[in-house]
């Protein structure tokens, strides 16, 4: 069973096995800036209520954790 570590190191987009559980967040927190750049925010849903929010860096093949929650963020209410 992969981990989520592993996935974020490999293929930290790919959806092509559950697409529901991986997704660009919306509105305001659609993109964060991240060690002075802007980049896009995603979020990984690892359970039910848990998620893991990150922004992939594609030029630098950094892999930023922005947020990990055990429930559901408030946020994206």
């Amino acid at each position: 069973m992969e981990t989520v570590r592993e996935r974020l190191r490999t293929r930290p987009l790919d959806r092509s096995d559950n697409p529901r559980r991986l997704g660009q967040l919306k509105g305001k927190l659609r993109e964060k800036t991240v060690d002075g750049k802007k980049l896009p925010q995603w979020q990984y849903e690892i359970t039910s209520g848990g998620r893991l929010w990150f922004c992939p860096d594609k030029k630098e093949r950094t892999v930023w954790v922005t947020k990990v929650s055990l429930s559901h963020p408030k946020e994206t209410e």
